[in-house]
Protein backbone atom coordinates (compact mmCIF):
# COMPACT_ATOMS: atom_id res chain seq x y z
CA UNK A 1 0.00 0.00 0.00
CA UNK A 2 1.30 3.43 -1.13
CA UNK A 3 2.58 5.85 1.86
CA UNK A 4 0.40 8.48 2.84
CA UNK A 5 2.84 10.99 1.37
CA UNK A 6 2.49 9.14 -1.67
CA UNK A 7 -0.90 9.93 -2.10
CA UNK A 8 -1.06 13.32 -1.06
CA UNK A 9 1.59 13.74 -3.88
CA UNK A 10 -0.65 11.83 -6.63
CA UNK A 11 -3.66 13.73 -5.36
CA UNK A 12 -1.86 16.98 -6.06
CA UNK A 13 -0.41 15.92 -9.14
CA UNK A 14 -4.06 14.87 -10.23
CA UNK A 15 -5.38 18.08 -9.17
CA UNK A 16 -2.90 20.40 -11.72
CA UNK A 17 -3.50 18.35 -14.20
CA UNK A 18 -7.24 17.93 -14.47
CA UNK A 19 -8.93 21.29 -15.76
CA UNK A 20 -9.90 24.67 -14.10
CA UNK A 21 -13.09 24.43 -13.98
CA UNK A 22 -12.94 21.04 -11.50
CA UNK A 23 -10.17 22.53 -9.12
CA UNK A 24 -12.25 26.18 -8.79
CA UNK A 25 -14.83 23.99 -7.16
CA UNK A 26 -17.32 24.31 -10.39
CA UNK A 27 -19.94 21.67 -8.62
CA UNK A 28 -22.61 19.58 -10.41
CA UNK A 29 -25.20 21.58 -8.55
CA UNK A 30 -23.73 24.77 -9.72
CA UNK A 31 -23.36 23.26 -13.63
CA UNK A 32 -27.34 22.58 -13.57
CA UNK A 33 -28.02 25.64 -11.98
CA UNK A 34 -25.97 27.61 -14.55
CA UNK A 35 -27.43 25.37 -17.54
CA UNK A 36 -31.12 25.95 -15.95
CA UNK A 37 -30.75 29.57 -16.04
CA UNK A 38 -29.36 29.14 -20.19
CA UNK A 39 -32.13 27.32 -21.00
CA UNK A 40 -34.44 30.02 -19.24
CA UNK A 41 -32.73 32.61 -21.07
CA UNK A 42 -33.63 30.97 -24.35
CA UNK A 43 -36.83 30.33 -24.06
CA UNK A 44 -37.55 33.81 -22.83
CA UNK A 45 -35.31 35.20 -25.82
CA UNK A 46 -37.53 32.59 -28.16
CA UNK A 47 -40.75 33.93 -27.14
CA UNK A 48 -39.90 37.18 -27.62
CA UNK A 49 -38.98 36.83 -30.95
CA UNK A 50 -42.30 34.88 -31.33
CA UNK A 51 -44.47 37.66 -30.57
CA UNK A 52 -42.62 40.55 -32.01
CA UNK A 53 -43.15 38.34 -35.70
CA UNK A 54 -46.21 37.42 -34.62
CA UNK A 55 -47.85 40.83 -32.84
CA UNK A 56 -45.67 44.25 -34.31
CA UNK A 57 -46.72 45.39 -37.78
CA UNK A 58 -43.13 44.17 -38.95
CA UNK A 59 -43.37 40.80 -37.73
CA UNK A 60 -46.66 40.97 -40.28
CA UNK A 61 -44.80 42.14 -43.43
CA UNK A 62 -41.96 39.63 -42.78
CA UNK A 63 -44.35 36.41 -42.48
CA UNK A 64 -46.56 37.86 -45.75
CA UNK A 65 -43.46 38.28 -47.45
CA UNK A 66 -42.82 34.89 -45.84
CA UNK A 67 -45.22 33.09 -46.97
CA UNK A 68 -45.54 34.45 -50.43
CA UNK A 69 -42.35 33.34 -51.23
CA UNK A 70 -43.09 30.04 -49.78
CA UNK A 71 -40.67 30.44 -47.20
CA UNK A 72 -42.70 29.61 -44.35
CA UNK A 73 -44.72 26.87 -44.94
CA UNK A 74 -44.11 23.76 -43.57
CA UNK A 75 -42.86 20.63 -46.36
CA UNK A 76 -45.12 17.94 -47.10
CA UNK A 77 -43.84 14.69 -45.73
CA UNK A 78 -45.50 12.55 -48.66
CA UNK A 79 -44.02 14.52 -51.40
Amino acid sequence: MPAKQELHDIAIEAAKASPGVIASGFTLSTAVTVATLLFILLQIAYLIRKWWREETEWGRKIRQWAERHGISKPMELDE
